[in-house]
């Protein structure tokens, strides 16, 4: 969770990618809009989006695959 007052998307994106986070979920304009969140894979560079409801779910998931 980056909640940086003042910090571009792009350098909170940058900075995750330097920690090494392996999943990123985007709440967008877009993606809120159609009701869904962007799930990004660090390593496989995949990006997926799942409706909002389902996406506690989808993480949970992605991360057990990743352990």
């Amino acid at each position: 969770y980056d909640d940086r007052r003042k910090v571009s998307p792009g350098v909170k994106f940058k900075d995750a990618e330097l920690v090494g986070v392996p999943l990123i979920a985007v709440a967008g304009r877009d993606t809120v809009n159609n009701g869904t969140i962007e799930i990004r894979g660090r390593a496989a560079g995949d990006s997926e989006a799942v409706p909002a409801a389902d996406a506690a779910q989808a993480l949970a998931d992605r991360l057990a695959a990743l352990m």
